[in-house]
């Protein structure tokens, strides 16, 4: 279906249920299937990934759900957020050094270029000059998924220094794309708050407040023993006792 004059207004109950990995840095294809329900004036979207893999010793091929989500599409403007001051680093600043001694990411994706503790949020400063996100360059992109990723590491910083644990993605209630990052002149920030459910809400804001993208209840899975000591106890130590009963 062609949604001409559409536009992405939310993501919503997204499901991060396995990850889609490539074996032996071999092509596989990428199944997306969608349902669309017309609702008035918006289109809600049920989508769904799946990958098929032939396992040695088996003759019918394996297919596995790896991620579902609904995308709401309308006509009309993202209604823009009130713009807000997201502060200055203050306290112990953590580097991109010692981030990127604790997570995995790839050049493209090292998308934290310091993180810093502000009394009530944890604050994640975006990288500048990153690699190129995806290949051609041209072809673009409606969601900012940089930006996103920004608040999913800013908040697992968080988890990391105050819990000591590493957590993986797997749900958000909503993600707002409300803003271009190609409209930005100057630093965006990742401010994020550990809402009342137990998950994470975050905003990517400019240095005047403005905000671009919107990200609610964000919540991981727990992956045992995935953060090396050493890597680990530098980010804890950035986190001060006073940050620990503030937050306990």
């Amino acid at each position: 279906m062609h949604a001409a004059g559409w536009q992405v207004e939310a993501i919503e109950d997204v499901n991060f249920l396995a990850p889609f990995k490539f074996y032996r840095n071999e092509p596989r294809t990428l199944n997306v299937e969608t349902v669309i329900h017309p609702q008035g004036d918006i289109l809600l979207t049920e989508c769904r990934l799946t990958g098929c893999r032939v396992l040695p010793n088996q003759v019918e091929p394996q297919v596995t759900t790896h991620f579902t989500g609904r995308v709401r599409l309308t006509k009309q403007p993202a209604r823009i957020a009130s713009a807000r001051a997201a502060g200055t680093p203050r306290g112990t600043v953590i580097e991109a050094a010692a981030i990127y001694r604790a997570y995995f990411h790839g050049p493209a994706y090292q998308v934290v270029e310091k993180a810093w503790w502000d009394g009530n949020h944890v604050i994640g400063r975006m990288a500048q000059n990153l690699p190129g996100n995806h290949c051609p360059p041209e072809l673009p992109t409606l969601v900012a998924p940089r930006l996103i990723e920004l608040c999913f590491q800013t908040a697992g910083l968080w988890e990391m220094g105050l819990q000591g644990r590493m957590g993986l993605p797997q749900h958000i209630d909503r993600v707002r794309i409300l803003r271009s990052p190609d409209q930005v002149d100057g630093t965006l920030l990742a401010v994020v708050t550990r809402n009342s459910a137990g998950g994470f809400d975050a905003e990517v804001l400019d240095t005047a407040g403005n905000c671009y993208v919107d990200v609610r209840d964000y919540r991981t899975v727990a992956v045992p023993n995935a953060v090396g000591a050493e890597a680990l106890q530098a980010l804890q130590a950035a986190m001060t006792q006073e940050v620990v009963a503030a937050v306990a």
